[in-house]
């Protein structure tokens, strides 16, 4: 990867998904950190449309100056090479708008904005960031820290994995050496059996362990899975129609559960 996407609406939250965008670059060898503020004016009149603009302007250029003094002030400067953007634009279209290349880019951004409400991010919604932007999304709980990914566990209806993700899995096991994958699948009672040779991964690819568990849906079966056991990184493959686009799809209260355990990492 080339370079990390930290979406920033200047909140707490914010601050912390940048410094775990730090570790994870530092890790991963990369030295391009762009910080990205969108802002979107709500609908109204032409004039006044124009007068919200300047003022959104204004507070989005301001604040990344602050938040740039910050960086230096931090020391964070002189591990790598920061550069900031301000686009007029929603967020989805506006990270879109930086991505060169799927396997160049990753975002890492907070799972709370500056409102401390799970459903909103900088003025879009996580889901929709996570669903919807043609790179990797990387979304941090509030107060994680990077400790490095030992316990990953990847939820799978045992489709095949893209050439593109099997490098990114690879990639994100060899930061650790003592890291271990779990691919996890919920059986529901009315799934048809699944070939597990479906995957297209193999133990000379990612040392790997397979995991059945049981559950009436889904997403309440990997929420649990993941409250209850050891684990640092939950990886997810996004496919129209797939269990991921079914768990973000859910209510507010349902998605505060998966997003406020562990670090997310969405792949499409």
């Amino acid at each position: 990867m080339k370079q990390i996407i930290v979406p920033t609406d200047f909140s707490k939250g914010a601050w912390n998904a940048l410094l775990y965008a730090v570790e994870i670059g530092e890790a991963l060898e990369v030295r391009e950190i762009v910080v990205l503020n969108s802002y979107h004016a709500p609908h109204a009149g032409a004039a006044t449309l124009v007068s919200i603009d300047r003022i959104m302007q204004k507070d989005s250029e301001d604040g990344l100056l602050q938040l740039m003094d910050k960086i230096k002030e931090s020391g964070l400067s002189a591990r790598f090479n920061f550069h900031s953007k301000s686009i007029h634009a929603g967020l989805v279209e506006a990270v879109n708008s930086l991505i060169t290349a799927y396997n160049d880019t990753l975002v890492v951004m907070g799972s709370l904005g500056a409102t401390g409400t799970i459903g909103k991010i900088f003025g879009s919604n996580a889901s929709d960031v996570a669903l919807s932007v043609n790179c990797p999304v990387m979304v941090i709980p509030p107060e994680t820290s990077y400790q490095g990914h030992r316990n990953i566990v990847m939820g799978s209806d045992f489709n095949q994995l893209s050439q593109n993700n099997l490098n990114i899995l690879r990639t994100i096991n060899r930061l650790n050496d003592h890291s271990k994958l779990k691919i996890v699948h919920v059986q529901t009672d009315d799934e048809p059996a699944t070939s597990k040779a479906s995957l297209g991964i193999t133990q000379e690819d990612i040392a790997h362990e397979i995991l059945e568990i049981k559950g009436e849906e889904v997403s309440g079966a990997i929420d649990d899975y993941v409250s209850k056991n050891d684990v640092d990184l939950l990886v997810m493959i996004k496919k129209e129609g797939g269990f991921f686009y079914t768990m973000f799809h859910r209510s507010i209260t349902k998605k505060m559960a998966l997003l406020g355990h562990v670090p997310l990492l969405v792949l499409k």
